[in-house]
């Protein structure tokens, strides 16, 4: 073991079992030699464009170890046994242990609710725009922030020409396609393909959950919304997967393992997709809701609870329907709802198509394309605010 007295304040830095254990007061973490020689960014070690790494894990030997480490001005230069020297940023490697705030381009953590919010997340698109050179800012981070917390948005103030959805999905994303097309159309059809193009009320569900994967963003395009009726409705599967597990853990245990069929299958065409109703990753982080009771099978094995899983997948129907839970609101055109569908449940109230017309248009993107937009337009901002700092510094001097 080596201590390594360093210059940054109450930070010790210290070569154990060949990583680096740091600490700043109570915090302490080790740090894996291997971990600390995949983060070089000398040159050399990575392309100087996209920043990828040129070295592979078998130009790294399994008993690589740290040999030396100094910290100076926010950096922690660390040598290894194979001669390699690395300058890692200190801050960086305090997030990396859960000591420090996450990156400022980071999308903030997403915020259960379960009442209408107040105020409502409008945003006018001309605000965004077409062009990513002419965006603002504020106005892309005051969007993408209300959706990564609330998993929804309205975007207002679009035109009502058809197509635009597309338009829109590929300025915020990558435009996916599923078997109704890239771009489908909501309306009541003579021989209608999905529930959708009906008339009927919808309760709260999720798309496509027999996708492979299941699309992660949906938007809805409002063209022509004349009819009676039709108001749209949301509701969080987030909240409701938090109340279902203080009500019920046991039922809760039920939507988490009761592997399900999904099945899209109109006798031409046909897409399966298993998976099940509530989702969470290995640190027990919410991940995905699929909630469509139109197109769901339990898949039966042995010891299967189906008396647990049945009472929570009613719970869950109550409690998504219940209009205390749900926002509900009319789409007018040029509006665009912009939603989570991993997260968000969508529905809509009956209406009379023979009073007037409903047209909407529909499409789905993925988290990326929006998780990109916010991180740049995060940098963007921070960069515009440290100019203005520099010209008042130099303006004061």
């Amino acid at each position: 073991m080596i201590t390594v007295e360093t210059q940054e304040r109450a930070l010790l830095a210290t070569i154990v079992e060949g990583g680096v254990r740091l600490e700043v007061g109570k915090n302490h973490g080790w740090l894996h030699p291997s971990w600390l020689r995949d983060r070089s960014q000398e040159p050399g070690q990575i392309e100087e464009t996209n920043r990828q790494r040129l070295f592979t894990p078998a130009d790294i030997t399994a008993d690589i170890a740290v040999t030396a480490c100094q910290s100076e001005l926010g950096v922690l230069a660390v040598t290894f046994s194979d001669g390699h020297t690395a300058n890692l940023d200190l801050q960086a490697l305090r997030r990396a242990l859960g000591w420090a705030q996450p990156s400022l381009d980071e999308p903030p953590l997403p915020k259960a609710w379960t009442s209408p919010l107040d105020p409502f997340p409008y945003i006018d698109w001309a605000y965004i725009g077409w062009d990513v050179k002419n965006e603002q800012a504020e106005a892309v981070l005051e969007f993408l922030t209300a959706f990564f917390r609330h998993g929804y948005v309205v975007l207002r103030n679009a035109s009502t020409e058809p197509g635009t959805v597309a338009r829109i999905a590929e300025r915020l994303g990558y435009l996916v396609g599923t078997n109704f097309g890239p771009v489908f159309d909501v309306r009541v059809e003579e021989q209608p393909t999905d529930l959708a193009f009906t008339s009927i009320e919808l309760l709260a569900h999720t798309d496509l959950p027999y996708r492979q994967p299941v699309p992660g963003i949906q938007m809805l395009h409002c063209l022509i919304n004349e009819a009676p009726g039709g108001d749209s409705t949301l509701v969080d599967g987030l909240a409701a997967a938090s109340a279902l597990y203080e009500t019920s853990p046991a039922m809760h245990a039920a939507m988490v393992n009761t592997e399900l069929d999904f099945r899209y299958d109109t006798g031409a065409d046909t897409v399966v997709n298993r998976g099940y109703i509530l989702d969470y990753d290995p640190n027990g982080r919410f991940r995905q809701i699929r909630f469509n009771t139109k197109i769901d099978e339990p898949i039966l094995q042995p010891g299967l609870d189906l008396d647990a899983f049945y009472d929570g997948r009613r719970w869950l129907t109550q409690w998504l329907n219940d209009k205390a839970h749900q926002v509900t609101f009319r789409l007018e055109p040029g509006d665009v709802m912009f939603m989570d569908n991993h997260r968000v449940l969508h529905g809509r109230t009956e209406f009379d198509p023979s009073k007037g017309s409903r047209h909407l248009q529909g499409c789905y993107i993925e988290h990326d394309g929006p998780d990109t937009m916010y991180r740049l337009a995060s940098r963007s901002q921070m960069a515009s605010r440290y100019r203005l700092a520099s010209q008042r510094n130099s303006l004061d001097s």
